[in-house]
């Protein structure tokens, strides 16, 4: 995954996800039958803007990322 720099989508802090986004990748792992609809989704996309990217668990491999989230710790 390439991901470029993630900017802050509001000018306001998310206490709560950066309070579940500590230790949120080790403990949840994204569903294959969900990644395999997202990839069909993308077709042959060579740059997504990943919006709510939380810790990027979705994102194509094969692309350019701009993540987008609203907590930095995700």
């Amino acid at each position: 995954m390439n991901t470029s720099a993630s900017a802050s989508a509001s000018p306001a802090p998310s206490p709560v996800y950066d309070r579940i986004g500590v230790g949120y990748r080790r403990v949840r792992q994204a569903d294959p039958r969900l990644a395999a609809l997202i990839r069909e989704g993308l077709g042959g996309a060579r740059t997504v803007v990943n919006v709510g990217a939380g810790t990027g668990s979705y994102e194509p491999v094969d692309a350019e990322v701009v993540a987008v989230d609203p907590s930095q710790v995700m």
